[in-house]
Protein backbone atom coordinates (compact mmCIF):
# COMPACT_ATOMS: atom_id res chain seq x y z
CA UNK A 1 0.00 0.00 0.00
CA UNK A 2 2.96 2.34 0.62
CA UNK A 3 4.08 2.14 -3.01
CA UNK A 4 0.58 2.89 -4.24
CA UNK A 5 0.37 5.99 -2.01
CA UNK A 6 3.74 7.22 -3.32
CA UNK A 7 2.61 6.75 -6.92
CA UNK A 8 -0.64 8.62 -6.20
CA UNK A 9 1.21 11.51 -4.56
CA UNK A 10 3.60 11.76 -7.52
CA UNK A 11 0.69 11.58 -10.00
CA UNK A 12 -1.22 14.26 -8.09
CA UNK A 13 1.85 16.52 -8.01
CA UNK A 14 2.40 16.00 -11.75
CA UNK A 15 -1.27 16.77 -12.50
CA UNK A 16 -1.05 19.92 -10.34
CA UNK A 17 2.04 21.10 -12.25
CA UNK A 18 0.31 20.49 -15.60
CA UNK A 19 -2.77 22.47 -14.53
CA UNK A 20 -0.58 25.26 -13.12
CA UNK A 21 1.29 25.50 -16.46
CA UNK A 22 -2.02 26.02 -18.25
CA UNK A 23 -3.01 28.99 -16.05
CA UNK A 24 -1.92 32.56 -16.81
CA UNK A 25 -2.46 35.57 -14.59
CA UNK A 26 -2.83 39.15 -15.85
CA UNK A 27 -0.66 41.90 -14.43
CA UNK A 28 -2.10 45.13 -13.11
CA UNK A 29 -3.31 47.36 -15.95
CA UNK A 30 -3.59 44.52 -18.45
CA UNK A 31 -6.05 41.90 -19.61
CA UNK A 32 -5.17 38.65 -21.30
CA UNK A 33 -6.10 37.74 -24.86
CA UNK A 34 -6.08 34.14 -25.97
CA UNK A 35 -5.05 33.69 -29.59
CA UNK A 36 -4.97 30.84 -32.05
CA UNK A 37 -2.84 31.43 -35.15
CA UNK A 38 -2.45 35.09 -34.03
CA UNK A 39 -6.24 35.70 -34.10
CA UNK A 40 -7.97 36.68 -30.87
CA UNK A 41 -10.36 33.90 -29.85
CA UNK A 42 -11.07 34.93 -26.27
CA UNK A 43 -10.54 37.88 -23.97
CA UNK A 44 -9.90 37.10 -20.32
CA UNK A 45 -11.06 40.24 -18.60
CA UNK A 46 -10.72 38.68 -15.18
CA UNK A 47 -7.29 38.15 -13.71
CA UNK A 48 -6.69 34.53 -14.72
CA UNK A 49 -7.26 32.28 -17.74
CA UNK A 50 -6.37 28.84 -18.99
CA UNK A 51 -4.89 27.99 -22.38
CA UNK A 52 -3.52 24.86 -24.02
CA UNK A 53 0.18 25.22 -24.93
CA UNK A 54 0.82 24.68 -28.64
CA UNK A 55 -2.83 25.35 -29.43
CA UNK A 56 -3.41 28.71 -27.75
CA UNK A 57 -1.13 31.60 -26.99
CA UNK A 58 -1.90 33.96 -24.12
CA UNK A 59 -0.75 37.55 -24.62
CA UNK A 60 -1.14 40.78 -22.68
CA UNK A 61 -3.25 43.75 -23.77
CA UNK A 62 -3.11 47.05 -21.87
CA UNK A 63 -6.31 48.26 -20.27
CA UNK A 64 -6.79 51.93 -19.62
CA UNK A 65 -3.92 54.34 -20.18
CA UNK A 66 -0.48 53.64 -21.62
CA UNK A 67 2.49 56.01 -21.80
CA UNK A 68 4.35 56.08 -25.11
CA UNK A 69 7.53 58.08 -25.68
CA UNK A 70 8.55 58.94 -29.23
CA UNK A 71 11.32 60.72 -31.11
CA UNK A 72 10.61 62.16 -34.55
CA UNK A 73 13.10 63.80 -36.87
CA UNK A 74 11.55 65.67 -39.79
CA UNK A 75 11.30 69.05 -41.55
CA UNK A 76 8.86 71.80 -40.77
CA UNK A 77 6.65 73.46 -43.36
CA UNK A 78 9.28 76.20 -43.79
CA UNK A 79 12.10 73.69 -44.39
CA UNK A 80 13.78 73.60 -40.95
CA UNK A 81 15.15 70.28 -39.72
CA UNK A 82 13.77 69.51 -36.25
CA UNK A 83 13.76 66.69 -33.74
CA UNK A 84 10.75 66.32 -31.44
CA UNK A 85 10.76 64.26 -28.24
CA UNK A 86 7.27 63.75 -26.84
CA UNK A 87 5.46 61.56 -24.30
CA UNK A 88 1.84 60.61 -24.92
CA UNK A 89 -0.73 59.11 -22.60
CA UNK A 90 -3.18 57.04 -24.64
CA UNK A 91 -6.45 55.39 -23.60
CA UNK A 92 -6.18 52.08 -25.44
CA UNK A 93 -9.35 50.55 -26.88
CA UNK A 94 -10.13 46.99 -25.75
CA UNK A 95 -9.26 44.11 -28.10
CA UNK A 96 -11.90 42.56 -30.36
CA UNK A 97 -12.56 38.83 -30.68
CA UNK A 98 -11.77 37.68 -34.22
CA UNK A 99 -9.26 40.46 -34.90
CA UNK A 100 -5.63 39.73 -35.65
CA UNK A 101 -3.40 40.20 -32.61
CA UNK A 102 -0.72 42.85 -32.83
CA UNK A 103 1.24 44.47 -30.05
CA UNK A 104 -0.90 47.56 -29.37
CA UNK A 105 1.99 49.54 -27.89
CA UNK A 106 4.13 49.10 -31.00
CA UNK A 107 1.29 49.98 -33.38
CA UNK A 108 0.32 53.06 -31.39
CA UNK A 109 3.98 54.12 -31.18
CA UNK A 110 4.31 54.00 -34.97
CA UNK A 111 0.98 55.79 -35.50
CA UNK A 112 1.97 58.57 -33.08
CA UNK A 113 5.33 59.05 -34.81
CA UNK A 114 3.49 59.41 -38.13
CA UNK A 115 0.96 61.90 -36.69
CA UNK A 116 3.69 64.06 -35.12
CA UNK A 117 5.64 64.04 -38.39
CA UNK A 118 2.54 65.13 -40.34
CA UNK A 119 1.76 67.91 -37.85
CA UNK A 120 5.34 69.25 -37.95
CA UNK A 121 5.60 69.12 -41.76
CA UNK A 122 2.37 71.11 -42.11
CA UNK A 123 3.52 74.08 -40.02
CA UNK A 124 6.44 76.52 -39.65
CA UNK A 125 9.13 76.01 -37.00
CA UNK A 126 8.03 79.00 -34.90
CA UNK A 127 4.61 77.39 -34.39
CA UNK A 128 6.07 74.31 -32.65
CA UNK A 129 6.85 76.04 -29.37
CA UNK A 130 3.97 78.49 -29.27
CA UNK A 131 1.04 78.36 -26.83
CA UNK A 132 -1.24 76.72 -29.41
CA UNK A 133 1.60 74.62 -30.73
CA UNK A 134 2.27 70.96 -31.25
CA UNK A 135 0.90 69.69 -27.92
CA UNK A 136 -2.45 71.39 -28.53
CA UNK A 137 -2.67 70.00 -32.07
CA UNK A 138 -2.15 66.43 -30.83
CA UNK A 139 -4.24 66.51 -27.65
CA UNK A 140 -7.40 64.40 -27.98
CA UNK A 141 -6.64 62.88 -31.38
CA UNK A 142 -7.99 59.41 -32.10
CA UNK A 143 -5.64 56.74 -33.40
CA UNK A 144 -7.40 54.08 -35.48
CA UNK A 145 -6.05 51.01 -37.22
CA UNK A 146 -4.77 47.67 -35.98
CA UNK A 147 -4.77 49.10 -32.46
CA UNK A 148 -6.81 52.13 -31.49
CA UNK A 149 -6.99 54.70 -28.74
CA UNK A 150 -7.40 58.34 -27.81
CA UNK A 151 -4.55 60.64 -26.79
CA UNK A 152 -5.46 62.02 -23.37
CA UNK A 153 -2.24 63.84 -22.55
CA UNK A 154 0.70 65.20 -24.54
CA UNK A 155 3.98 66.37 -23.07
CA UNK A 156 6.44 67.86 -25.55
CA UNK A 157 9.70 67.08 -23.82
CA UNK A 158 11.97 68.75 -26.35
CA UNK A 159 11.93 70.43 -29.76
CA UNK A 160 15.39 70.80 -31.27
CA UNK A 161 16.19 72.89 -34.33
CA UNK A 162 18.93 70.98 -36.12
CA UNK A 163 21.61 73.18 -37.67
CA UNK A 164 23.69 72.10 -40.64
CA UNK A 165 26.66 74.47 -41.08
CA UNK A 166 27.90 74.75 -44.64
CA UNK A 167 24.84 73.16 -46.17
CA UNK A 168 24.52 74.28 -49.84
CA UNK A 169 20.98 75.62 -49.44
CA UNK A 170 21.72 77.94 -46.48
CA UNK A 171 23.45 80.60 -48.61
CA UNK A 172 26.73 80.42 -46.77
Amino acid sequence: MGEMATVLVIAAAAAGLVVASLLRRARRGECLVVTRHRRIVRIASDSMTMAIPGFHEVLEWPTGQVEIAIVVRTRTGDGQDVRVLATFTVDVDPPRVGAAYIDPRAVLHTALERRVGEAVRARPAAWLTGHDGLATALQGIRIDGLAAGVVTEVVIDEVDLLLHPGRPDDGG
